[in-house]
């Protein structure tokens, strides 16, 4: 069984749970003649080897005695469907423009759910390959405006980009809140509809397809401290490739700055990229599920 496990094979099913604690831990039950095997991978303290594979300790709690066997595995990030929806909120243009470079340097694409009406970025965004997504006029709660208000803040702006070129048919609500009426309205002129929120959720290309997902927020607000942020995004990108079925995580922030609260510094963006690089995780626009 420490063979099976250690050869790290397709045809085990990992699955990750949230601790009480809000950590992500690994785990997998493999069985034979003998009992039931858990299996519980330290992704987090993986260690990166010289040609980009990962030595992964691992525990397995043998069956019946309930003894603890600790070994390690060398796991080697492979292309395939995993990935990451990585989202920009509200009008932040200047600091977007300036990052763009960056994107390019990785190759990586995002989807900028803009406020308000046309801007040029959204254009020279969209023909870099990058997304755009709306997220209503003037960032109201739309719990709280009338039905009239909700269909100018968030339908009638559509036709001002429409004109401009870009096609939009993603929507995030604003702060995340919205109703279930909701949905049934702006599905008919949008494909995907996106919350937001605090935590980690993965999802199939048929789940988002489905027409609506929430995103993790990954602000400073949320990691006021580089080390934690770096810990945290270290094991959530590491675990949606590990568990390789073809999952993808929807991240969001707001600005790109040092100084932004709401927001995402420089170097961790760069962090971030480069992270997902190394793991060989493809970065999916919205529009690529519709």
């Amino acid at each position: 069984m420490l063979l099976k496990i250690k050869e790290n094979g397709k045809d085990i099913e990992k699955k990750f749970i949230i601790d009480e604690a809000g950590k992500i831990i690994v785990k997998a039950i493999l069985k034979d003649e003998t009992g039931d095997y858990e299996v519980t991978y330290d992704l987090e303290n993986a260690e990166k080897q010289e040609d980009n594979s990962y030595k992964v300790y691992f525990t397995v709690k043998m069956p019946d005695s309930g003894l603890v066997q600790e070994d390690h595995l060398i796991w080697k990030p492979l292309k395939d469907n995993s990935g990451l929806l990585l989202s920009f909120d509200d009008d932040y243009t200047a600091s977007w423009e300036k990052a763009l470079s960056l994107f390019d340097k990785y190759n990586a694409k995002a989807t900028f759910f803009v406020n308000g009406s046309f801007h040029p970025f959204y254009a020279r965004a969209f023909q870099k390959g990058h997304g755009i997504g709306y997220h209503t006029l003037n960032h109201l709660d739309l719990r709280k405006v009338s039905r009239n208000s909700f269909i100018r803040e968030t339908i009638e702006p559509l036709e001002i980009f429409k004109k401009q070129g870009i096609e939009i048919s993603a929507f995030a609500y604003p702060f995340g809140f919205y109703e279930a009426w909701m949905h049934e309205i702006l599905l008919k002129s949008y494909k995907i509809l996106r919350g937001y929120g605090v935590t980690y959720r993965l999802y199939s290309e048929d789940e988002i397809k489905s027409g609506f997902i929430i995103s993790r927020a990954i602000d400073k607000s949320v990691f006021p401290k580089d080390e934690d942020f770096i810990q945290a995004l270290t094991l959530m990108l590491r675990t949606v490739k590990f568990l390789d079925s073809n999952l993808i995580l929807p991240v969001t922030s707001h600005d790109i700055s040092d100084s932004a609260l709401w927001g995402i510094s420089i170097q961790r963006l760069e962090f971030f990229l480069e992270t997902a690089k190394e793991l060989e995780l493809v970065f999916y626009t919205y529009s690529a599920f519709y």
